[in-house]
């Protein structure tokens, strides 16, 4: 009886964790824009990780056919530092750090002065800072929660701005622009690793693919606007290089592995699992057409510079 019992509990439990979780993903459907991209990283929790002994929250770069996703977004972290030119001189803002897994790499691998990292989510900034104090980097790596479209900090207060995969979820990525520009010091520089989408899709089909990414649609444009856009905001510079070939098909290979692992899918958040295996499905379908896969998306390295004298 009392196992029965035990059992019947178990099973309650399960199925209001199901619920909530189904519900966050309604959340995504009907919430205004701005708050989509908190329900969408919560729906991103750590128990819904698919690395395997990092936090990062990255596609990752596969260009070097990394064995993990843990060695894939590291490397991705490697080419964004390296792009910002991070080094010991400078004073570094990362926005959108999430658990800060990055923040930790660059001040082992670039050491710079400073980092100040910046995220929408409370609870990924207090997981950050609790690893901070336990690695002795709470000197170095300065976490707070904040927008990246309403900088808290004062003009030219930054050597670099750097943004891993996040930016298009910002509300929206051109104010972000901006702000980056103000708190940026004079021949500063802006680095972003972005995913990109021309939005291509329409109608209730689009919308769902927006709703459910949580990406604003006011994000949805190509890489050539990508670049005006920074240009209209006061950047110098600009240089996209194109990483689609080397993080969408080695990450959707990956996450097809991984999906099929029930050590995975049994923890993992399941209105994300249902995302992620829609994503697998929709990506192996369009790159059959090569050309209107290229057409619609794109994963992007952006770097730019801020003009000799802050407006």
């Amino acid at each position: 009886m009392t196992t029965e019992m035990d059992s019947a509990r178990t099973d309650h439990r399960r199925a209001w964790v199901r619920l909530k979780e189904y519900s966050m993903l309604a959340a995504l459907l009907v919430v205004p824009e701005r708050w989509r991209a908190g329900a969408f990283f919560e729906l991103r929790g750590d128990r819904s990780r698919l690395t395997e002994q990092s936090s990062y929250r990255n596609m990752g770069y596969w260009k070097d056919d990394p064995g993990s996703l843990d060695d894939a977004s590291e490397a991705l972290a490697d080419l964004l530092g390296e792009a910002a030119g991070l080094g010991p001189e400078g004073t570094v803002l990362d926005v959108g750090c999430g658990f800060a897994e990055q923040d930790v790499r660059w001040v082992e691998r670039f050491a710079p002065r400073k980092i100040v990292g910046l995220d929408l989510m409370p609870s990924q900034v207090a997981a950050g800072r609790r690893r901070m104090a336990r690695l002795g980097l709470a000197d170095r790596v300065d976490l707070r929660v904040g927008s990246a479209t309403s900088l808290p900090f004062e003009a030219g207060s930054f050597d670099q701005v750097v943004a891993l995969e996040c930016a298009l979820h910002f509300v929206t990525r051109e104010d972000f622009f901006r702000e980056a520009r103000r708190v940026l010091r004079p021949h500063g520089t802006l680095a972003l690793v972005d995913p990109v989408t021309t939005g291509g899709n329409s109608g209730i089909h689009g919308y769902l693919e927006r709703a459910l990414g949580a990406i604003p649609r006011a994000n949805a444009y190509s890489t050539e606007v990508y670049a005006d856009k920074l240009r209209q905001c006061g950047f110098e510079n600009v240089q996209v290089r194109s990483l689609r070939d080397e993080v969408y098909g080695g990450f959707a290979r990956y996450l097809a592995r991984r999906l099929d692992d029930p050590e995975v899918t049994g923890r993992m958040n399941a209105a994300l699992l249902m995302i992620w295996r829609q994503w697998v499905q929709a990506w192996q379908a369009t790159t059959t057409d090569q050309a209107a896969y290229a057409g619609n998306q794109d994963y992007i390295l952006v770097v730019a510079t801020a003009p000799g004298q802050n407006p």
